[in-house]
């Protein structure tokens, strides 16, 4: 089926359908990358290293795409996003914190900085990086390729030289949780705990609803984040209406943002769970990748949109308002966002929205 064709008689009907009338007129994405290859020192799925092509995904995927894919998903709503680089040892990090940067002159982009203990930048030069491009906080430095988390802690993802300056300003601490126990794990759990509990003027975010995208994950989860008020989850690639009931049930949906996680979730198709791991049903035409199986004998539309249903459907289950579920699209994230600096940042970064 030719692309225009599948967007007409699949997508937007599906979108008008099932999607449409539960959405505020602004849709906030806090989760999404843009990147380029010339900013990388290697390409992660071709490196050979042990996890490399956990995610194989475009080369090249600049501001234009993204907003065009967001745009594409949600063609009768404005869309915005909080946006950041390749936050893992591949990069060029200067590179990618410029390339970040220019990006953010386009309407609807609220950038973060790739930033954490492992990348050794001293105190004052992260500050002088995030007044100097408008940054709104970090997406947390990755010190690993794919899924080889290995035993790393939080801990060791960042320091009193990031988190002083994320609680002094109110600054977005957007963190992928390590280890393969994801959230569900107590010692993750710890020091989630540790970060909320010394810094509580930083506003945490944890990608993924803590990697926790099936219900068994969730359950063991959920209530370690009860009482830490400054601790939200994204939705990014986050597809079962299981789980995100646990998490507004549990925490309220004000602690949850909608998040896809562009430009993976650009691709047609849904997360599922197979046993105890999720596996990726796509149709043919994408890269084969680590827990990917394509076919061409089903139906689907971009994973964005299965995740903007996985929270309707959530939140039509347990009775959310209208005004709740569109907090979890809009109002949430912004509020967040409108935190750092007193407001002040983020209303630098509109003044600053030229293209």
């Amino acid at each position: 089926m030719e692309e225009d064709v599948r967007y007409r008689t699949v997508d937007l009907p599906f979108y008008q359908a099932e999607i449409a009338p539960h959405l505020p007129p602004i849709v906030l994405d806090f989760h999404t990358h843009i990147w380029s290859r010339k900013n990388w020192k290697a390409v992660p799925w071709e490196t050979g290293a042990k996890g490399g092509t956990y995610m194989v995904t475009d080369l090249e995927y600049p501001v234009e795409s993204l907003l065009a894919d967001g745009r594409r998903a949600f063609p009768d709503r404005e869309y915005r996003a909080v946006v950041f680089g390749q936050p893992t040892p591949q990069a060029d990090h200067d590179k990618d914190t410029a390339f970040v940067a220019a990006a953010a002159s386009h309407r609807g982009v609220y950038p973060l900085m790739v930033a954490g203990a492992e990348l050794g930048v001293p105190r004052d030069s992260l500050r002088k990086r995030m007044d100097g491009h408008r940054f709104l906080g970090y997406k947390v430095f990755l010190n690993w390729t794919g899924d080889d988390y290995g035993n790393k802690r939080v801990e060791e993802m960042l320091s009193a030289n990031e988190m002083d300056l994320a609680n002094e300003r109110g600054l977005v601490v957007l963190l992928h949780v390590p280890r393969t126990g994801r959230l569900a794990d107590p010692e993750v759990q710890r020091g989630v705990a540790w970060l909320s509990e010394n810094w509580p003027n930083a506003k945490i975010v944890l990608a993924h609803c803590g990697r926790c995208y099936l219900p068994a994950e969730m359950a063991k989860a959920i209530h370690s984040l009860t009482r830490l008020s400054n601790v939200w989850l994204d939705t990014s690639m986050v597809m079962d209406e299981t789980v995100l009931e646990m998490v507004f049930d549990t925490i309220g949906p004000g602690r949850a943002v909608f998040a896809t996680d562009y430009p993976v979730a650009a691709m047609r198709g849904r997360r599922v769970r197979v046993m105890d791991h999720w596996v990726d049903i796509v149709l043919e035409g994408y890269p084969p990748s680590a827990w990917r199986v394509a076919s061409n004998g089903i139906r689907a539309t971009f994973m964005s949109l299965e995740i903007a249903l996985a929270v309707i459907g959530a939140g039509r289950r347990l009775g959310l308002s209208r005004e709740e579920i569109h907090g979890v699209f809009y109002g949430n994230g912004m509020r967040i966002l409108q935190s750092v600096d007193g407001g002040a940042a983020v209303r630098s970064v509109e003044k600053a929205w030229t293209a």
